[in-house]
């Protein structure tokens, strides 16, 4: 058996990586939304597969929703802090 937090998955759209709220593992077709709005089918490929066309960056917007659910400062408040 093989375990998956729904809460760690991490879809990437056009190498951008987002944050999602999942409940459960979609079905191979499935429509997700992003946090930041972006929709997009699942599909599931080896890792070696989605790093062919470079590291996926990660989604500002997803990241500043995340943050503020959850009182994470934003990254940019915190480089000024130092």
């Amino acid at each position: 058996m093989i375990h998956i937090d729904p809460e760690a998955i991490h879809p990437v759209v056009d190498d951008v990586w987002h944050r999602t709220r999942l409940a459960r593992i979609p079905e191979p077709g499935q429509v997700i939304a992003m946090l930041c709005g972006v929709t997009a089918a699942a599909t599931f490929e080896p890792l070696n597969q989605r790093r062919a066309h470079g590291a996926p960056t990660e989604c500002p917007d997803c990241d500043r929703i995340y943050r503020q659910e959850h009182n994470i400062p934003q990254a940019r408040d915190r480089l000024r802090q130092r």
